[in-house]
């Protein structure tokens, strides 16, 4: 198993926000209604994910966040938000 699907899997796990979960090399959310295993701005908002935090897990700024970008962001977003 890759290190990405790892990681995904840990998230999974941990409980991410609205469900990372990996298949082999796929990065799965119900965000990603285009099934492109890429969230973008447009399915970002419809899942209702805080608009103002898309550019901020949009690490390469290509207008999509991966498996990895919302791994890290997830888990960034839940440390400054722990207790609020």
């Amino acid at each position: 198993m890759r290190l990405t699907s790892l990681i995904l899997a840990a998230a999974a796990l941990a409980g991410s926000t609205g469900m990372a979960l990996a298949a082999e090399g796929r990065f799965i959310h119900p965000a990603d209604t285009s099934k492109d295993d890429r969230i973008d701005k447009a399915e970002w908002v419809a899942y209702k994910l805080p608009e103002a935090e898309f550019a901020k897990a949009d690490k390469d700024k290509n207008g999509l966040i991966d498996g990895p970008e919302f791994v890290a962001w997830d888990t960034a977003y839940k440390a400054a938000h722990q207790g609020h």
